[in-house]
């Protein structure tokens, strides 16, 4: 089925209401109950979707890729998997910030969740984000059902990371208007979020609605639906996508997984530029409130993504066995008693699973349970037969000798 914007240009008015009456009314199509007005025009239009075979295939085909994705997951030592979910944390937070132009390095958040995960007390950037996604991974989090829930992950996720001139200055959401640029810079309006506050609030309660009790609608599909809404809505000034996209990882974590919802910030900002069209697109009198476009996309970035990921961490995984292998075959290894290995095997899980540089001593004596004491003598003797390198000191960090792989 050609989507609807397709063909504006190619009937004329009368014509091109026609087929969208047609569309509107088919047998199947889905109503949502959900309406847009778009820019400079006074109709509203209800948010519909037929359900075609490409989109019944693209769920089917995430629904597979991700259970294939878990499958490869769960073949990792234990380690390496906490060490996953942490690079994929990452990688989820540095995408969430970039497309929305805040300045942040994959370092300084992975610093950051380290010392979360330590229970370190100490302040630094994105801590109230980083809690919220650590939360979301640990099933403590439950989908928001009100307003105030929302306002309330908006302040977690933007947590010292908004200018206090767009902080909301309604109740709940902003009163004023707000409006959305094009990205090329050409300083065109492409949308105006709704106004007043009023307005937003009801909107986004249908919005909730919508999300939590129309199980017949697959999940994946209330998610791209909820995901184009929200940004409709743009309830407000700064801040909407990042927390767009928790709030959408949130549902998603029921069909994906928790290592699989991670993947939707890194998919949104690898393909930027088709997401943000098909946010423009959806907006505009062509569509006329159909979803197919929108729906179809957000499926495929998050199918394109898993697709990856699950591929680089095969890849990684073969990696770790070549290594496993070499280990056990190391003449300078031979006669020494298992520590030694399992040291070596640590690190390089470290090596191929993390994006920061080496474990200290500490960490290495909890992962094994051996006391600092016997992990600094193994460690003192690795260093010696140049199987390992060290980096800083107090705290230092060991890892595994790049040479090592060559």
């Amino acid at each position: 089925m050609r989507y609807i914007h397709k063909i504006y240009h190619e009937k004329s008015a009368s014509e091109f209401n026609t087929t969208y009456q047609q569309r509107f009314n088919y047998e199947s199509t889905v109503h949502m109950g959900l309406k847009i007005k778009p820019m400079s025009q006074p109709n509203e239009y209800e948010l519909y979707y037929v359900p075609t075979n490409r989109l019944l295939t693209l769920v089917n085909n995430i629904h597979l890729i991700s259970r294939e994705f878990q499958k490869t997951f769960e073949q990792l030592p234990t380690v390496a998997q906490q060490q996953f979910i942490n690079e994929c944390l990452v990688e989820e937070l540095y995408n969430t910030n970039d497309l929305e132009g805040v300045r942040s390095s994959r370092e300084e958040i992975a610093r950051s969740t380290k010392e979360i995960q330590l229970k370190r007390k100490s302040k630094n950037r994105f801590d109230s984000m980083i809690k919220s996604y650590l939360a979301l991974l640990n099933n403590e989090m439950k989908y928001p059902s009100s307003p105030q829930d929302i306002r309330q992950i908006y302040d977690e996720i933007t947590n010292g990371e908004i200018d206090s001139n767009e902080l909301p200055d309604g109740e709940i959401f902003r009163e004023e208007a707000t409006y959305i640029y094009k990205k090329s810079g050409s300083g065109k309006i492409i949308h105006q979020g709704m106004t007043p506050e009023k307005e937003v609030y009801r909107a986004i309660e249908q919005l909730l609605n919508f999300m939590n009790t129309h199980d017949e609608i697959p999940l994946m599909i209330r998610v791209a639906v909820g995901h184009y809404f929200f940004g409709y809505i743009h309830p407000f000034y700064d801040g909407n996508g990042r927390s767009s996209r928790f709030i959408s990882s949130l549902y998603l974590i029921e069909v994906l997984g928790e290592i699989g919802t991670l993947s939707l910030s890194r998919g949104c900002n690898t393909y930027r530029n088709k997401y943000l069209e098909t946010f423009e697109i959806t907006n505009s009198i062509k569509s006329r409130g159909e979803m197919n476009c929108f729906i179809e996309s957000f499926l495929e970035i998050i199918l394109e993504t898993l697709s990856k990921m699950s591929g680089e961490l095969k890849e990684k995984i073969e990696l770790l066995k070549i290594t496993e292998n070499k280990l056990s075959k190391d003449y300078r290894l031979k006669d020494k008693d298992a520590t030694y290995r399992h040291i070596m095997f640590i690190l390089a899980q470290n090596h191929f699973f993390v994006t920061e540089n080496g474990l200290t001593i500490k960490e290495l004596a909890e992962i094994l349970n051996k006391s600092e004491m016997t992990i600094r003598k193994t460690i003192k003797e690795l260093l010696q037969v140049s199987l390992i390198d060290k980096n800083g000191e107090k705290p230092a960090y060991y890892s595994i000798s790049r040479k090592y792989f060559e």
